[in-house]
């Protein structure tokens, strides 16, 4: 097998780089390049490619901007390249992905490549999706999260306080989203939606669920690891042990 990547940094020489490493690998093949945010967006939106090597810092813009246009986009594994400060990188090995601190050699690269290889074998990857909304969600000067989100349904359009949501669930092209009793369906994919939730409010509990905090009730030990939760409203959803590494200190310390 081959996985397909795209190499986004402003400085040449570090593409260059890249592209040379990769270039030794017989199942990784380097299929575009960019130096800015809107490249980037514009690459990944062409090759879909299944691994994103991505540079923190774009001239005066941010890698994270690039992160914040994949949500209309099948997103890729991606890998950080940065030479941002110690707390930066603290940031990244809190939230488990994995990053290239400049200047890196060949055997640090080949160190994160065989990370990169098991995390691609994975069949769901959508708790590093939720990783990395929590990593976008640290970074100084972020807006805050909005109060109130604009849904349209059929041909109206209105606001749903976001304190009325209790849950939110993936249903094929659309998102349920569950708030006082309704059920709101909304064309949008699960990681476009709650990119606008604060991930302080909001876990993602399941690849197809995400959950107000305060709208669980009880959380029941299974078998290996694994719990089930018990919402208020009497729904029930599983919590795997790879979304319990997810939540809170304080909530994980009571298990």
């Amino acid at each position: 097998m081959s996985y397909s990547v795209v190499i986004v940094d402003d400085e040449p020489p570090a593409r260059a780089k890249l592209v040379r490493f990769i270039a030794d690998l017989e199942d990784f093949r380097v299929v575009a390049e960019a130096g800015s945010v809107d490249e980037a967006l514009a690459a990944i939106g062409n090759a879909q490619p299944d691994v994103l090597y991505l540079d923190i810092q774009l001239g005066t813009h941010s890698g994270f901007d690039v992160v914040d246009g994949l949500t209309a986009i099948a997103a890729p594994l991606i890998v950080f390249t940065t030479a941002y400060s110690e707390y930066a990188v603290k940031a990244f090995e809190l939230q488990a992905l994995d990053y290239l601190l400049k200047p890196f050699d060949r055997d640090r690269f080949l160190k994160s490549i065989e990370r990169t290889r098991v995390a691609l074998a994975e069949p769901d990857r959508s708790d590093v999706e939720e990783r990395v909304r929590r990593l976008l969600s640290q970074i100084p000067g972020r807006p805050a999260a909005p109060n109130q989100i604009l849904v349209r349904e059929s041909e109206r359009a209105f606001f749903l306080a976001v304190d009325d949501i209790q849950r939110i669930s993936a249903s094929g092209n659309y998102v349920e989203v569950h708030a006082k009793g309704k059920v709101h369906l909304i064309r949008d994919t699960l990681t476009s939606f709650i990119s606008q939730l604060d991930t302080a409010e909001f876990l993602r509990v399941h690849r197809s669920h995400v959950v107000r905090v305060n709208f669980i009730a009880e959380m029941r030990p299974l078998f290996h690891g694994d719990y089930e939760l018990v919402l208020k409203d009497g729904q029930t959803l599983s919590l795997s042990r790879r979304y319990k590494a997810l939540l809170p200190a304080a909530i994980r310390a009571r298990l």
